[in-house]
């Protein structure tokens, strides 16, 4: 069995659930979710598939959504903390920070997290209270990031679609990936990847419709570089890029929460290449709390049509290398 390491993992610790609902009166969850703190459960489920390490997000990133910001990151310092307490309690967890928001109270907690709580990465969203991640504000933590060889890990957010999107859960079925695919676009053609192209960035659940749209990309950015007087408003907006659109989405990382899709995940091989995609499974967000996402998944790179080197990458060495 090749060594396995579950890059997209998601955990809540009941001190922390405790804090923000009693001291910070927080009120957006539904019931008590201690599933998603059950650490001797996870550790089970780990060892009955042969998952070696993990690695830790914090969990539940829509209750930042239009939070105060002063409140935002006493709960973003709190989070942190609890999920290093956690990787220093497990030798099988590997911590991720998280970074709701972007200024300079904000940019001191990514250095807190780079320096003294020593984590892997740091996740951040999709979109942050509905602003594109190119928005000029939010630069500074693109700088920092590539500047210290910090990976990201991008979670999709929510925000408002439709009056009835939400109403069958389809904001989070399809609108979950497609705000991944709107943040990789504007951080592509809002010249982000084109002023640091050593950023690393792994994104959730194959990386939304990137890669089975890899060639209608391409054929977009063409027909809008041979025709510009046709396409006038792209050209007003868009970054001024120095390779074909293409590449630097193919810069991006993927992980293989695609809920154990074969087909899936070889197209998001096949778009960001074999050591550009990390094994994922988003657990324990699945039937059986987290165990059908892992045996899924698992069987999903199993089955893929590559070779037992790639494989072993997909697993685990893809990720080694990334930290």
């Amino acid at each position: 069995m090749p060594e396995i390491i579950d890059g997209y993992t998601h955990v809540l610790t009941e001190d922390f659930f405790e804090a923000l609902t009693d001291e910070f009166g927080f009120q957006g969850l539904s019931g008590r979710p201690d599933w998603l703190w059950n650490i001797e459960r996870r550790k089970e489920d780990m060892a009955d598939y042969g998952v070696d390490k993990q690695v830790i997000t914090l969990a539940l990133p829509t209750m930042f959504q239009g939070m105060d910001h002063d409140l935002a990151l006493d709960i973003t310092r709190l989070a942190n903390d609890e999920i290093r307490r956690l990787a220093d309690e497990h030798e099988e967890f590997i911590p991720v920070g998280t970074l709701p928001k972007v200024s300079e109270e904000f940019m001191a907690e990514f250095e807190r997290c780079v320096d003294e709580l020593d984590m892997a990465g740091v996740q951040i969203f999709s979109n942050i209270d509905g602003r594109p991640l190119d928005d000029p504000e939010f630069w500074p933590l693109f700088e920092r990031a590539e500047a210290t060889d910090t990976p990201l890990w991008m979670h999709p957010q929510l925000w408002e679609w439709y009056d009835w999107a939400s109403e069958y859960m389809e904001h989070r079925l399809f609108g979950w990936p497609f705000d991944t695919t709107l943040a990789l676009s504007r951080l592509v053609f809002g010249g982000v990847m084109e002023e640091y192209p050593d950023l690393k960035l792994v994104s959730h659940h194959g990386g939304g419709m990137v890669p089975f749209y890899g060639e209608r990309i391409a054929m977009f950015y063409r027909q809008r570089q041979n025709y510009p007087d046709n396409y006038k408003g792209f050209h007003e907006n868009a970054a001024e890029l120095s390779r074909p659109a293409e590449e630097y989405f193919r810069d991006f990382y993927a992980d293989t929460a695609v809920s154990g899709s074969t087909s899936a995940v070889e197209c998001a091989e096949d778009f960001f290449g074999s050591s550009n995609v990390v094994f994922g499974t988003d657990y324990p967000f699945s039937p059986e709390r987290g165990r059908e996402t892992v045996e899924l998944s698992i069987d999903a790179v199993e089955s893929m049509d590559v070779s037992e080197s790639t494989r072993e990458e997909i697993f685990a060495g893809n990720l080694r290398e990334l930290l």
